[in-house]
């Protein structure tokens, strides 16, 4: 939907949105955090460390480069709602966490996989060409031994390039949503537009058909990706969209084929629930999970939570505002944001 400021929203009108948000002041006034305190915050507490190569070629500006608007949104702390919110709606298109199972991690380790989702996001987002290249060569190569039958009957396949379409369709919209709920704000339409785009690119070079050896060793074929007019079969055969209108019509297209098995509900409702985490964490984490759901379209709210109240969930994402922008306010943009500005500037 667009609002009358031509900026692209992704709920329901709120008259509370002609305000700022907590967040979006955050951004405004402390972009980079308040050194001292980030980097004292971020060697004590280890998080968002930074899975970037630090011998990169200097001035190697990746796939979409520091004026992206994938770089400003993949370096807001709003990420880790992100990545939560795409993990829990993977899980409903039933081959995936049937492929997970199969790895035995299914149970033990849904949040390390969230983990190296993130670190593979980042590598593609904010990488040198070549983390572009290893990073995606490396996921394939995963991939090509992730098929069979699950213990259900359900037939697997990482490789199969409509469910690579719905992973990434899937972050791609939840780093909107976490955007605009609890990050930098809202996009304009041609912003939104531009990073629907570089995220189906990256995502496109999973796609076996794409011979990665060819396309990165060919300066030509580099250079048409960088510039998202390479043809990549993924993009061409209307799997991943290129433009906002075309991810709401892809995700709205996918409701059918949703379902919950007895394995995914067995992973939602441990994630939802927090089962693992105990004491203060656990309180604190199921405001971030309650919010986090107050995301996700009522189409599909049913399948991740049905039990789920959606008056504490809205209570729990107004709640969880201020620290966010609080988290910002500190941290200021990712350290692995950072590191990828740093290596441009220094080919300068």
């Amino acid at each position: 939907m667009n609002g009358q400021d031509g900026k692209v929203s992704v709920r329901l009108p709120d008259p509370l949105r002609l305000l700022p948000t907590a967040g979006e002041l955050a951004v405004r006034l402390l972009p980079q955090g308040i050194p001292p305190l980030r980097d004292e915050f971020l060697a004590r507490t280890g998080l968002f460390r930074n899975p970037l190569d630090p011998d990169a070629t200097p001035g190697d500006p990746g796939l979409f480069g520091p004026d992206s608007v994938t770089w400003r949104l993949v370096g807001h702390v709003s990420v880790a709602i992100a990545g939560l919110r795409a993990a829990l709606l993977q899980t409903l298109s039933v081959p995936v966490p049937t492929a997970v199972d199969s790895t035995g991690a299914f149970y033990d380790d849904f949040l390390g996989r969230v983990g190296r989702t993130g670190a593979f996001v980042q590598a593609q987002n904010l990488g040198s060409m070549d983390e572009v290249y290893r990073s995606a060569r490396r996921v394939r190569a995963l991939h090509r031994r992730i098929r069979g039958v699950g213990r259900d009957g359900t037939e697997f396949d990482a490789t199969d390039p409509h469910q690579t379409a719905w992973v990434s369709v899937t972050l791609t919209e939840s780093f909107l949503v976490a955007a605009d709920r609890f990050g930098p704000g809202r996009l304009g339409r041609a912003d939104a537009d531009a990073f629907v785009h570089q995220q189906s690119t990256h995502a496109a070079l999973l796609d076996p058909r794409v011979d990665l050896d060819d396309v990165f060793a060919d300066p030509e074929q580099r250079a048409a990706l960088q510039a998202g007019t390479l043809p990549l079969p993924l993009i061409t055969d209307g799997e991943l969209p290129t433009t906002y209108a075309g991810l709401r019509t892809t995700m709205r297209a996918w409701t059918d084929e949703l379902a919950v098995s007895r394995l995914t509900r067995a992973l939602l409702d441990g994630t939802v629930g927090l089962v693992t985490v105990d004491g203060p964490a656990h309180h604190v984490g199921r405001a971030f999970v309650l919010a986090t759901l107050s995301t996700i379209p009522d189409d599909w709210h049913d399948l991740v939570a049905p039990d789920s109240n959606r008056l504490m969930e809205r209570l729990a994402a107004e709640s969880v505002q201020v620290p966010l922008a609080t988290l910002h306010a500190v941290v200021g943009e990712l350290p692995s944001a950072r590191a990828a500005r740093a290596r441009v500037a220094a080919g300068r």
